[in-house]
């Protein structure tokens, strides 16, 4: 009996012991949290780094069930953000090999000048930094992040106000290796920044950007730190240059078993250890989604601070998988929840679809703004207007990009090259269907940059300098005779119009091909200049009568002519079109 008694005191003073550590540790004990600034002088809009230091350590940093560690920004005002921290590791920016220790860091863009009070919180064992004080300057060069305008919402705005027309193309990834990949996106976007481009849509893919795939498994992204750095790398020569960047999280291939399919590599596939034995369920099935949200922290909580972020993109062309929408809708009601509990800044949020126009998805509130895709090789000027239309009704205040498009979708074309008159197109018809921006065009590493075309991007942005297109109401004009399309934005006293010859469209140069193939007049110099119109005229129905000054634009060589005086009537407005072969636009302006 007293060897038995004996024994119990035993478990009860260890018993007891276990409590009092186990007090010990949930109250901080001898566990360590502080903060290091990491960044110089902060500004407004511009993004402060810390790491955070602590000698609390778990088997799995990326996971937030092991590890909750949050860190709270509150301004002088008296406005509280709790944004996320993340594991991170440093690369040498020649070798590309881990540089130092890993680390926990956390970025944050503060909204407002003055005096931040910071201080990091773990949640489990409960602890808590010291709080330190980071002085905000004012800062009049950052316009802030991109939002919907207020004015109208059919466009996008800064955060700011200021006007922001989305001007570029695709730049999913670079085929490249090792800093060969940040070499070309350096000069990518040096191209499209002195070409007057703000835009670019990039991938998270498996063999790009992604940070979890087969080689991770699921829920560990320490094997691809490197592409997380690199994606790091990628947002900073965005924001040296004024670049924005729709960032696609999930390209279709992931999860499709019929279209660019990778879903035999994926991670989230059973034969792969995962969840799921297809990918259908990935929209359903709970740990799936579990899995997926600590992915979303940790983007959100990595590059959610970059003004240069113009949008969250959940799927590419999900309709290439067999996630159907009734699926897909709570799923990015559910994951667009999530994301915005890690990201402060209210980021845009989109998805896209494969030449989807009429999608139940556009309604959800979730979506902020729609997609169009387009490879049909089909006339740009008629489709537009007819696209704008059908989004427009499906969500009629939601802006609308034009975020892939080609002639075809199965590459460059070779023999004629109609991409380069469809790239022209896409630009163009865009803007003035109604559109939000320019098209972007998808063929970036195999049609723009090798055919250089980046100047086209100037002469589209000099012609919309300084315009607030809010005011605008898109309308198709009338042309007489009918050997040309004309589309225009107008008010009752404004309006810009581009003019394009019926003969400056890929079929036309088809059929020009065609034709020269039977008259064996085909070689390699041959090309395809459409006729000279000089007796057209533009008929323009709304207008105030009035002197107003008109100035044509050629967007061929991006050159204004003199501004002339034309006198219009009321509601019945004819203005004669310059001679010209390809295209021509107007600003027409009330004097």
């Amino acid at each position: 009996m007293r060897r038995w008694l004996y024994r119990l005191h035993l478990w009860l003073v260890l018993l007891l012991l276990i409590a009092a550590c186990t007090q010990v540790g949930e109250s901080g004990g001898n566990q360590t949290l502080s903060l290091r600034t990491l960044t110089g002088n902060a500004a407004v809009f511009g993004t402060i780094e810390l790491a955070i230091d602590t000698t609390i350590t778990v088997a799995n940093p990326y996971d937030p069930n092991q590890i909750d560690l949050m860190v709270s920004f509150i301004s002088a005002t008296g406005q509280i953000y709790r944004v996320p921290a993340f594991w991170y590791q440093d690369f040498d920016q020649l070798s590309l090999q881990p540089k130092g220790n890993p680390e926990w860091r956390v970025r944050f863009t503060p909204s407002e000048p003055g005096a931040w009070q910071v201080k990091a919180e773990l949640a489990k064992p409960a602890l808590s930094s010291d709080v330190i004080t980071i002085e905000v300057s004012a800062n009049k060069q950052s316009p802030g992040f991109v939002r919907i305008n207020t004015s109208n919402p059919r466009y996008f705005a800064r955060q700011d106000g200021t006007f922001f027309m989305p001007i570029g193309l695709n730049l999913g990834w670079s085929t490249q290796q090792g800093t060969g990949i940040l070499r070309e996106y350096e000069h990518w976007f040096d191209q499209l920044s002195k070409n007057g481009g703000n835009i670019a849509r990039i991938w998270m893919a498996s063999w790009s950007f992604g940070i979890e795939w087969q080689d991770t498994g699921l829920g560990d992204y320490s094997k691809r730190m490197q592409q997380a750095w690199m994606l790091d790398q990628i947002f900073k020569l965005a924001e040296q240059r004024n670049i924005t960047i729709m960032l696609t999280l999930i390209n279709h291939g992931a999860f499709s078993t019929s279209t660019d399919s990778e879903w035999a590599s994926n991670p989230y596939n059973a034969a792969n250890g995962g969840p799921i034995a297809e990918p259908r369920l990935f929209a359903t099935d709970i740990q799936s989604r579990e899995v997926f949200k600590h992915r979303v922290r940790y983007i959100a909580a990595r590059w959610a601070h970059s003004p240069s972020l113009f949008a969250w993109e959940w799927w590419n062309e999900a309709n290439w998988t067999p996630i159907n929408d009734a699926l897909m809708q709570p799923w990015i009601s559910e994951m667009t929840r999530h994301l915005a509990q890690f990201d402060p800044y209210q980021h845009l949020v989109s998805t896209s679809y494969a030449s989807n126009t009429s999608t139940s998805m556009w309604v959800q509130p979730e979506i902020n703004f729609t997609q169009h895709h387009d490879y049909t090789g089909r006339d740009l000027g008629q489709a537009f207007p007819l696209v704008i239309r059908e989004l427009n009704a499906a969500a009629p205040q939601k802006p609308a990009l034009v975020s892939e498009l080609g002639y075809a979708g199965t590459g460059r074309d070779e023999v004629i090259n109609r991409d380069v008159w469809q790239f022209h197109q896409g630009l163009w018809a865009a803007p003035f269907s109604g559109f939000a921006g320019s098209g972007m065009y998808w063929w970036w590493d195999t049609l723009v940059d090798p055919d250089n075309l980046w100047s086209e991007y100037s002469k589209l942005a000099e012609f919309f300098k300084d315009q607030d297109l809010t005011i605008y109401n898109p309308v198709v004009a009338q042309i007489s005779p009918l050997k040309a399309r004309a589309l225009a934005l107008q008010t009752k006293s404004q309006a810009l119009v581009w003019v394009r010859s019926n003969e400056y469209e890929p079929e036309a140069l088809t059929k020009a091909y065609e034709e020269a193939l039977k008259k064996r007049e085909f070689n390699d110099t041959w090309e395809y200049v459409p006729p000279t119109y000089a007796d057209l005229t533009l008929k323009l129905n709304g207008l105030e009568a009035g002197n107003y000054q008109a100035t044509w634009y050629d967007p061929q060589t991006g050159t204004w002519s003199q501004p002339t005086t034309v006198t219009l009537e009321a509601n019945q407005s004819s203005i004669a079109v310059p001679s010209f072969n390809y295209d021509l636009a107007l600003k027409l302006v009330k004097q």
